[in-house]
C-alpha cells in the first residue's frame, strides 16, 4: 500500500467532500455573471498588456513576469513599480486561443501579471494553493468548454466558480502535491535530456551530411 493509500484510508474512510470552487477561493475581480454572495472579497492585481509586460524584462531580475501564455520572464522591483505584487496564486488566461492547460500557472513570490484571472485559497488550512493548481489542471478540458467567442475566447466565470473541487484533509493534499511535484521535476529533467540529445543528434547529422555531400571538384569520391 502506498503512502497516499494509507493517508486516504486513515483520513478519508468515508470518502472526500467536494465543495464549489467559489467557497474556497478569492479572485482578482468581481464577475458580472456571478452571484455577489459567492464573491464577498476580491484581491485586485493591476495587469499589463503582454507587450508592456515583456518590455519590463530584465536579466537577473527576481520578479516573475506572469504572462497569459507560455512565454515567461523576469524583471526587477524597480522596473515593476506600482505593478509589483507578491503572493501565492493560480492563474488562468482571460482570453485564450489554445488549450487552457497550456496557460494555467502556479506561482509563489513577487510578480507582475498580464491579463490573467487570478485565484488564491481563501484558507490554506483547508485548501493548499499548489493542490488547487494541480486540481485545476486536471479539469482543464472541462474548463476549455466554458470559453466562448470567435478568435480569442473568454470564459464563463459563473461555470468556473461553480466547479466542485474535492477537498481531502491537508495531509492528503500535501502527499498528492509531493507526488505530482516529483513527476513534474522528472518530466522537466527528461525533457531537458531529450532536448540536449536531439540537439547533439542534429549537429551530428549536419556534420555527416555536409561531409558526405562534399565531392572533389575533379570528380573524385567523397572526402
Amino acid at each position: 500500500m502506498s503512502r497516499l493509500d494509507e493517508l486516504i484510508k486513515e483520513y478519508c474512510p468515508d470518502g472526500v467532500e467536494k465543495a464549489p470552487l467559489w467557497s474556497l477561493t478569492i479572485w482578482d475581480k468581481k464577475f458580472n455573471a456571478v452571484d455577489r454572495i459567492k464573491q464577498p472579497k476580491v484581491i485586485n492585481y493591476p495587469y499589463l498588456l503582454a507587450s508592456d509586460l515583456f518590455a519590463l524584462e530584465e536579466e537577473g531580475g527576481d520578479v516573475f513576469l506572469l504572462s497569459t501564455g507560455e512565454q515567461t520572464g523576469w524583471t526587477t522591483e524597480e522596473k515593476a513599480g506600482d505593478s509589483l505584487r507578491e503572493g501565492e496564486v493560480v492563474t488562468m488566461p482571460w482570453g485564450k486561443s489554445r488549450a487552457v492547460t497550456d496557460c494555467i500557472k502556479y506561482y509563489k513570490g513577487k510578480f507582475v501579471t498580464a491579463d490573467n484571472r487570478i485565484m488564491t485559497s481563501s484558507d490554506t488550512n483547508r485548501l493548499l494553493n499548489k493542490y488547487l493548481y494541480y486540481w485545476f489542471m486536471s479539469v482543464g478540458k472541462e474548463v476549455d468548454t466554458f470559453y466562448r467567442g470567435s478568435g480569442i475566447k473568454h470564459p464563463d466565470m459563473a461555470k468556473v466558480l461553480d466547479l466542485l473541487i474535492p477537498v481531502p484533509p491537508l495531509e492528503v493534499q500535501r502527499e498528492i502535491v509531493r507526488i505530482l511535484d516529483n513527476f513534474t521535476e522528472l518530466t522537466a529533467e527528461l525533457t531537458a535530456e531529450l532536448t540536449a540529445e536531439l540537439e547533439a543528434r542534429k549537429k551530428q547529422y549536419e556534420y555527416y551530411r555536409d561531409m558526405l555531400l562534399q565531392f572533389d571538384v575533379n570528380g573524385g569520391g567523397g572526402k
